[in-house]
Order: C-alpha cells, then sequence, then structure tokens
C-alpha cells in the first residue's frame, strides 16, 4: 500500500494577482464616482477658440467663429439624440432671450454628429433656440473643441480666449459661476 500524504494546497498565484487588480479597478470607480463630471479638464481653457466655418443647421448660409468674435461667447454642443440636452433645453431657451436683450453676449449652438432631419423635429417639439446652431454631422469641430459627451458648452470671452467648459446640463448654477468669467453679469 502506498502511503499518501496530504501536503496543504497553496492558493495560486493568480488569485493574488486577480484580487489586487479588482482591488485597484473597485478603488479607481470609487474615485471616479466622487468627481463631478462638468469640471473634467480641458486643453482649450486659456487658449483660443478653434476657428471654425460650419454650414446652419435649419437656414442657408455659414457659422463663422469670425463672425462671433468680439464680444463674450455661449458656445454649446448639443444633440437630438442626447438625453441630457432634454434637460438644459428650457434653459438655453432662456439664456438666447437673455442674449438677444441684453445684447451682452452671444450665443450659438453646434449640432454635434446628428441627422438634420431629427435634429429639426427635435427643435420642433422641444421649441427652437432664439439664435443660430450649426452642423457639425462628423464631429470635426467637436474634435477640435475637444468634445467627448453631450452636451457641452465653452464659455469665451470678447477675446476669443476660452474661459470655462461645462459637460452636463446648464444649470443656473453653472450659468452664475461661467458667465463672469467671460465678462457678463447674469
Amino acid at each position: 500500500m502506498t502511503d499518501v500524504t496530504q501536503s496543504p494546497r497553496r492558493p495560486a498565484r493568480w488569485r493574488y494577482a486577480l484580487g489586487a487588480a479588482a482591488l485597484a479597478l473597485l478603488g479607481l470607480l470609487a474615485i471616479g464616482l466622487t468627481r463631478e463630471p462638468g469640471r473634467l479638464p480641458s486643453a482649450l481653457v486659456g487658449q483660443p477658440m478653434p476657428a471654425f466655418e460650419i454650414a446652419y443647421l435649419e437656414r442657408e448660409g455659414v457659422l463663422r467663429s469670425a463672425d462671433l468674435a468680439g464680444e463674450p461667447l455661449v458656445l454649446n454642443f448639443w444633440a437630438s439624440w442626447c438625453t441630457s440636452c432634454r434637460q438644459e433645453h428650457a434653459q438655453l431657451i432662456r439664456l438666447g432671450q437673455f442674449s438677444e436683450t441684453s445684447g451682452a453676449f452671444r450665443i450659438a449652438g453646434i449640432n454635434y454628429r446628428d441627422d438634420p432631419d431629427r435634429a429639426a423635429a427635435y427643435l420642433a417639439r422641444e421649441g427652437r433656440f432664439p439664435y443660430p446652431s450649426g452642423h457639425d454631422p462628423r464631429g470635426r469641430l467637436g474634435i477640435d473643441f475637444g468634445v467627448y459627451g453631450m452636451p457641452e458648452t465653452f464659455f469665451i470671452d470678447a477675446g476669443g480666449i476660452v474661459r470655462m467648459r461645462h459637460a452636463g446640463p446648464l444649470t443656473a448654477a453653472v450659468l452664475a459661476e461661467a458667465m463672469p468669467r467671460i465678462g457678463v453679469t447674469p
């Protein structure tokens, strides 16, 4: 008869490595959840706004950055497929009306990677903006601005320098912080 002695089993090293990797991933996720998404960094803050010329969404002609220069500017990237864009829509309409009546700043929209017919249907359903929107069907302008989520809004001063970027729906609190940065009293 053979003597079979059992030695204590040692866990495989891969189990330790897998456990450590899972803990590291959970730690990164926990850190990410504590950050405010609207505070994502932007390489454009403090830099000149990228120059652009894109077709208008619902009318003939071209929206040019040069035509918007010389005044503070709020530039909002939006899309009909964007659920969060619906949350800020009424705020953007009010902001556009304030721009018209005060004359203190300009506002423009950039319809991002969207079908123009769907974008027009969205505006007909939700309400038209009292300011122009350009159409960026392939997202090229979005790349120039470093856009990676919808909606995103850039606040540009009269000298053409990007002073703030906000990712996510605009709120009164965000505007109260952002507008003074471009020289506009909310």
